[in-house]
């Protein structure tokens, strides 16, 4: 009997480690069904592996139901049963993962036969449940069909579920006290629950641990420096030098400038609402760099503490056109000489000249379709506003974002939070965040391309710059 276990492993954002899985069969002389081994001894965590047993099989089957006992310490934690002939889904323990049974093709002849699982294993697993005895037993009006013992345990580089200690470690947590030390593992472990319980779906988007799974959703928000305000000024006048729209030319099939020399190293803005600075200032190093040849990392706090044209408030908020149109006529200041303080401060003009007064034009606005801002993307990084204020993009860990609904709730199109569209490909925008590297894909994370998701489109600008003028 040949058995197919298909694994998909959560990415909880560091190098994936392994499983082992060693399989035995424990029939008697009265069991048709012979285990013989399984092939790779192994699976890696966060992705998906076929892992093929074989055997066989010594008489015809037409029914029969099976019975799965997992076992962790000698300890029953999980029973399952159900139709041997038909589909059928079994839990892990502890959310951390689940065995989709597909069901043999009934009736069966004798010989060499397949009996498959789907089995989805969480990135990050407790020790205490990597080490399972997966009991499995099928009979039915042929007799005892099979008997076979499924064992797991830790491989190389395996992930364990992080604790409470090693969390706080890791993030530099400290809190007031023990009340509050407690309250705050609470919001930790249930956040962590939701990652085990969502990544054990096998989906493309995954869930991890960062430095936001100790807070409740509104103190996430506080934390993030959601900090994106629309410009009603802005909105009422006509674009600044018009949109861009999708005209038809040939799109090519991807396109990432993070490998192309546009996009500088990920930031962080801390608590401060200045999302929109970064998302201004990546705009601008993407443009200038194609315009000049020359990547120059640009000032976030010369805009927190400048920019108070039309509405920008510095950590309070700022629309990423304001920017724009604010460094028309500014010396824009190189980050070394202006660097980043992560709260309002005076307006300085000592700053090292990175985009010399008039380097900066204006600003295009992207017409609000996938088409339009893929053809935006063709000519360099675009300003992006979407929503980012649940859950789904607080444990954001990698794969696509999409609207999931459920507990996550869906990510919709009430704007929140600026940042950096750099490039797309097979069914997602790739977006470079500013919440630092150990958040998401190593800072960026993907958007689903399939219509609005998270407000995508809706308010997507692209600065305009001339290299003619000389520093």
């Amino acid at each position: 009997m040949a058995l197919r276990l298909v694994t998909s492993a959560a990415v909880v954002g560091v190098a994936a480690g392994t499983i082992n899985l060693a399989i035995s069969d424990c029939g008697d002389s009265a069991t048709h069904g012979k285990v013989a081994g399984i092939s790779p001894s192994s699976v890696a965590q966060g992705t998906k592996t076929l892992v093929t047993g074989t055997g066989q099989l010594d008489t015809a089957v037409a029914d029969g139901n099976y019975n799965v006992n997992v076992k962790a310490l000698g300890v029953s934690m999980q029973k399952c049963k159900a139709d041997l002939c038909g589909a059928s889904k079994c839990a892990l323990p502890a959310f951390t993962g689940s065995v989709d049974f597909q069901g043999l093709a009934c009736p069966q002849q004798p010989g060499d036969v397949s009996l498959g699982f789907d089995v989805t294993v969480a990135r990050s697993v407790p020790s205490s449940l990597a080490v399972l005895d997966i009991e499995i037993t099928s009979t039915g009006s042929a007799g005892k069909l099979l008997c076979a013992t499924i064992k797991t345990s830790p491989g190389l580089g395996y992930t364990e579920h992080q604790s409470w200690s090693d969390y706080k470690n890791t993030y530099g947590k400290v809190y007031n006290g023990d009340e509050e030390d407690a309250a705050h593992e609470g919001r930790f472990n249930t956040n962590a629950a939701h990652i085990a319980e969502h990544n054990s779906k096998g989906e493309s988007l995954q869930l991890g641990l960062n430095q936001f799974t100790d807070l409740s959703q509104d103190e996430y928000r506080t934390a993030a420096g959601l900090g994106f305000k629309a410009s009603a000024d802005r909105h009422a006048a006509a674009p600044n030098l018009g949109v861009h729209m999708y005209a038809g030319e040939e799109l090519a099939a991807a396109i990432d400038w993070t490998t192309l020399g546009a996009v500088t190293p990920v930031k962080d803005q801390g608590q401060c609402g200045s999302c929109w600075a970064f998302s201004s200032t990546g705009g601008m190093e993407g443009a200038w760099q194609l315009a000049s040849a020359k990547l120059e990392s640009l000032s976030e706090q010369q805009l927190v503490d400048c920019s108070h044209n039309g509405g920008n408030a510095g950590c309070n908020g700022g629309d990423m056109g304001l920017a724009f149109d604010f460094e028309k006529t500014t010396n824009v200041a190189t980050e070394a000489s202006y660097p980043y303080k992560g709260v309002d401060g005076t307006c300085q003009t000592t700053g090292t000249t990175a985009i010399p007064a008039g380097g900066v034009t204006g600003y295009k606005s992207v017409g609000q379709s996938t088409a339009d801002l893929q053809s935006a993307l063709q000519t360099g990084p675009v300003s992006v506003a979407i929503e980012a204020d649940q859950l789904a993009f607080q444990l954001y860990s990698g794969g696509i974002l999409v609207n999931t609904g459920g507990f996550l709730h869906s990510c919709g199109e009430n704007l929140d939070h600026g940042v950096l569209a750099v490039g797309y490909g097979d069914g997602f925008f790739k977006v470079k965040n500013s919440w630092g590297a150990s958040w998401g894909e190593s800072g960026y994370l993907q958007i689903s391309s399939d219509g609005n998701t998270c407000g995508i489109h809706s308010d997507a600008t692209q600065p305009v710059v001339s290299a003619s003028v000389s520093v």
